[in-house]
């Protein structure tokens, strides 16, 4: 798994909802990459910060799409 891969799928990491496969593969990662591993920790605070970890609810399709392709710029920089 790369950097990129944990981006694309931070978001149902943090909801419990990848493959088993994909799911050690990321965490895997994530005991391998410090800056994934900050990331990943940085995000799922930032939910629990806002209150909305259990309600997902503001998590719309769209900011999940927007929040990826930013993230996806980010990582290519």
């Amino acid at each position: 798994m790369l950097c990129k891969d944990v981006v694309e799928n931070i978001m149902d990491y943090i909801d419990s909802e990848l493959d088993y496969n994909t799911l050690e593969a990321l965490e895997g990662h994530l005991g391998e990459c410090p800056e994934c591993k900050s990331f990943a920790n940085t995000y799922k605070r930032m939910l629990e910060l806002s209150g909305k970890l259990k309600d997902k609810t503001f998590v719309t399709p769209e900011i999940r799409y927007r929040l990826k392709e930013f993230l996806k710029t980010q990582l290519n920089n």
